[in-house]
């Protein structure tokens, strides 16, 4: 199980394949498996996945400060020094698109091609669909887990997201079951208070080739975010697939096959 030390914390990761690198990120509260399981394999490219900070096997949570989109930039920057890589596709889904979008503005020449799965957010930070992550996170300092998921599941907001959006809601309230929820918690505020820019005149330099995918209906990551994605990027192009909540395997599938095809047309352009 391989790790590397960057910024007092081990970092867990993995990498496989042969050929060009291909490095895609997970979204808020995953890991490398759900990032894994939604790529699948792509043949011809060495593909790396990574627990970011605060997520899966990496540990230990580092400062409270930690959890912006610039410090986990960075992170994917050693990580991409520690296994000697100069360039790369880089991607992810949600928080991993926003990661691998900062990345890329702060990165420029280490960025071959962007592939963006699903973003949550635009410019402005704590976007609707994730309004009520730090409340959560405020129960949980207050309460502890126990009493707060109590108390959350009770509260009105929480109970107005339950009748219009039952499954954001149920995957929310399981957040206070999540492993090592309490010493994680600050991911569920210091992220979505956060924003992977702050104006579409950070991205307009950006000339390489874009993959924006979206879907719908995605309460947390609205069709209409990928969209703007794909208008926005100089070198945008945008594709839908059939909604997650419909079924994770036909997602992933479509997925997939978007991200294959995009990476021929690299291989085209070249």
């Amino acid at each position: 199980m391989p790790f590397f030390e960057h910024d007092g914390i081990r970092f867990h990761y993995q990498a496989a394949g042969d050929g060009a690198a291909l490095v895609f990120t997970h979204g808020l509260t995953g890991d490398l498996e759900h990032a894994r399981d939604l790529t699948g394999a792509m043949s011809g490219y060495r593909q790396v996945f990574w627990d970011a900070r605060g997520h899966g096997k990496t540990s230990p949570v580092g400062p409270a400060g930690g959890f912006s989109f610039d410090v986990f930039a960075r992170d994917l920057a050693a990580l991409l020094d520690h296994l000697e890589i100069e360039r790369a596709v880089v991607g992810g889904v949600s928080m991993g698109a926003g990661i691998s979008t900062k990345f890329a503005i702060l990165n420029p020449d280490r960025v071959r091609a962007l592939i963006l799965v699903r973003p949550a957010w635009l410019t402005e930070p704590l976007p609707e669909g994730l309004e009520l992550m730090p409340v959560a996170a405020g129960y949980m300092e207050q309460f502890g887990m126990e009493q707060g998921r109590e108390r959350f599941v009770q509260s009105g907001g929480y109970r107005s997201l339950l009748a219009s959006q039952p499954d954001t809601a149920a995957a929310l309230s399981e957040q206070f079951l999540a492993e090592a929820a309490f010493e994680r918690r600050g991911r569920l505020t210091g992220i979505p208070g956060d924003a992977p820019i702050r104006a579409w005149s950070e991205v307009e330099s950006l000339r390489i080739p874009a993959l924006v995918i979206g879907c719908e209906p995605d309460y947390v990551h609205p069709l209409s975010f990928a969209r703007v994605w794909a208008e926005r990027l100089p070198r945008g192009r945008f594709a839908q697939v059939p909604a997650k909540s419909a079924g994770f395997e036909p997602h992933a599938e479509a997925v997939r096959q978007h991200i294959a095809g995009f990476l021929s047309s690299l291989e085209v352009d070249q």
